[in-house]
């Protein structure tokens, strides 16, 4: 290929080499030329189109293209059509992608003008993410290139999709008696959620004494009852292959594949089989949702995926999952660019009648002197937030007098009465193009303060891919509010119908969810009754 400055007439069936802004019309780069197109440049008395020429043995980008994704194994996944040289490979299903490094860098040494971009080894992929593209760069590449890689491509597979496969997944939890029984609840509901997102509910659990003869009893009966899948987290950390955990998973016969994992957090995780059934010793950070080590192993195994030791070995690259205080650079950086380039939209939401509380408006209620939505408004205000909004509804003019000096936007739903979704159809048609994030919160939630919001900004913000996430906070493993929604899911949040929140997504994009840990229960205490408001009243006093 070339490219060539050629009068109007020399340039009919060749491809537009740059963007012409006419007077009538802009025309792009790659378009192909043809006598209505010519007109448009007659019009504009262009004189010279430079063009991309085609030499032989040249082909067109978006054949090229297509050429290489008919190459490609589409089990489990599907390819987008070809445009501008680039073709999308999207997931079928909840899934992990796995490959081999060396062959993604055979096809990418062929020639420079194709490219092959992959999501990382092992990442867990919702359905319709995309995982894969394909980009011819240059308007035109050469032929041989293009058979050079489908060639490759016919001796190996370039990248391969694991379904998730649903288990019978048990929980162990060994305890002494002097530890509160909340902790353990608080593992059970964040191991629930593990699982779930993982399309893999959690079917049976106990809770035992921390002693090796009821952990042996307590193993076999699992084993017995058809466990394939069994968690053990034990009352205190496995020290070493003598501990309570491998001792008692030889001792019913098993084997001990791995203790120690090349992940932190997550390096005391141990791996064991007792027959069919694989057993996994859970590191004290799987008390937490944050990703750790044993996310990565569960995924695997739930994705039939063979557990060896040179598997576990590579997860050591890129195995840090963790700032270090000594290194704090990427958060430092993080802070330093607040002012960004694209912002966060707040939007309350309080345009429900709330039912439940009888006959007042729970959003008028006083606390401290000021109603509830008023209370709500000015911690919105003072967050990092870049604007604030609220959805009014039911008593709409009775809600805005609560906040009429504050300086927030008001968005009225005229549909209110059809349940939460219309609120956030409400707040999504009034968000522009210079937002590209939305932070969700209801208006019943006063323990929220101005430094929770904060604290879910920041963790939002120090995610990669932000359009792409869905930033929660956590307290104890139940997920609370505010939620954060990147740009990727503005159109998910529009199509949902009748009383119906965002938290219908969370299942459908499991990889999408990045939960903040949080010290105290606040975002996760809402007042939906008169008793839960006096009960907030009574331990706010």
């Amino acid at each position: 290929m070339k490219l060539q400055s050629l009068r109007p007439l020399e340039s009919i069936g060749l491809v537009l080499a740059q963007t012409y802004n006419l007077s009538s019309k802009t025309i792009s780069k790659g378009t192909f030329i043809t006598n209505e197109i010519l007109d448009y440049f007659k019009m504009g008395n262009v004189q010279t189109i430079l063009c991309a020429v085609p030499e032989e043995g040249d082909i067109h980008e978006d054949e090229a293209a297509e050429a290489i994704s008919n190459a490609i194994d589409k089990n489990q996944i599907y390819a987008e059509k070809a445009s501008t040289g680039r073709v999308n490979f999207k997931s079928q299903s909840l899934c992990l992608v796995r490959y081999e490094r060396a062959l993604i860098r055979e096809v990418n040494l062929v020639d420079e003008s194709i490219a092959f971009s992959i999501v990382e080894h092992n990442q867990l992929i919702a359905k319709n993410d995309l995982i894969a593209t394909l980009k011819i760069i240059p308007f035109f590449t050469k032929k041989i290139y293009v058979d050079q890689v489908i060639k490759i491509l016919a001796r190996n597979e370039l990248f391969k999709i694991h379904t998730l496969k649903k288990k019978e997944v048990t929980l162990i939890q060994t305890c002494f008696e002097w530890q509160k029984k909340s902790m353990f609840t608080a593992t059970s509901n964040v191991t629930r959620g593990r699982l779930e997102a993982l399309g893999c509910p959690l079917k049976k659990e106990a809770l035992i004494p921390h002693d090796y003869k009821s952990l042996c009893l307590e193993i076999e009966s699992s084993i017995d009852n058809g466990a394939q899948l069994l968690l053990i987290s034990g009352a205190s950390a496995i020290t070493d292959r003598s501990d309570y955990i491998p001792k008692a998973i030889l001792s019913v016969g098993g084997e001990i594949i791995q203790f120690g994992l090349a992940v932190d957090p997550g390096n005391l995780l141990l791996i064991g089989q007792v027959g069919s059934t694989t057993i996994i010793g859970m590191p004290g950070c799987a008390r937490s949702p944050k990703l750790n080590g044993f996310d990565w192993v569960l995924q695997l195994l739930i994705a039939n995926i063979p557990i060896n030791k040179e598997e576990l070995a590579d997860m050591g690259a890129g195995g840090l999952l963790m700032e270090i205080a000594s290194r704090p650079l990427p958060r430092a950086l993080a802070k330093s660019v607040k002012k960004r380039e694209k912002k966060i939209m707040g939007v309350i939401l309080a345009a429900g009648n709330s039912t439940r509380m009888g006959q007042d408006n729970k959003l008028l209620r006083n606390i401290g002197g000021a109603s509830l939505v008023r209370n709500t408004a000015i911690e919105m205000l003072k967050s990092d937030i870049d604007s604030c909004s609220i959805v009014l509804g039911y008593q709409s003019d009775k809600v805005a007098a609560a906040i009429k000096d504050l300086n927030i936007n008001l968005i009225l739903n005229p549909l209110w009465e059809e349940g939460q979704a219309s609120s956030l159809k409400a707040a999504l048609n009034a968000l522009d193009t210079s937002y590209s994030d939305l932070l969700v919160m209801l208006g019943d939630l006063p323990g929220v303060k101005s430094k929770h919001i904060n604290k879910v900004i920041e963790g939002h913000l120090l995610t990669d891919n932000r359009k792409s996430k869905i930033t929660i906070p956590s307290f104890s493993g139940k997920k609370g509010n505010p939620v954060i929604w990147g740009r990727s899911f503005f159109s998910d949040l529009s199509n949902l119908e009748g009383d119906v929140g965002g938290r219908a997504l969370f299942g459908q994009h499991p990889a999408a969810i990045n939960l903040i840990d949080m010290d105290d229960e606040a975002v996760v205490t809402d007042t939906d009754t008169p008793e839960d408001f006096e009960k907030f009243l009574d331990n706010k006093v």
